[in-house]
């Protein structure tokens, strides 16, 4: 199987570089996957679900809460304006 994210994939790991190339490739593949999607098919909807309940709680482990709390209101506006066009 190829690995070949979509544009909402994409989207969050690109934005999420500040922690480094391979982490936030890692963190976010991760989440998806725990979240139940694939990152070749995610939606908005199970990024957002992703970014909630499994990247951002791991991001706490990289850099302060309050940054990764912050990041993820900018991502979560970023992915909604996404919507229909993942």
């Amino acid at each position: 199987m190829v690995f070949m994210p979509n544009k909402v994939f994409e989207a969050v790991v690109e934005d999420l570089d500040f922690v480094g190339d391979i982490l936030s490739v890692g963190i976010t593949k991760k989440g998806v996957m725990k979240q139940g999607a694939d990152p070749d098919s995610v939606t908005v909807q199970q990024m957002i679900a992703a970014l909630n309940n499994h990247i951002v709680p791991a991001l706490h482990s990289f850099v302060s809460k309050k940054k990764a709390e912050a990041w993820r209101r900018v991502m979560i506006k970023k992915l909604k304006s996404m919507e229909g066009g993942s």
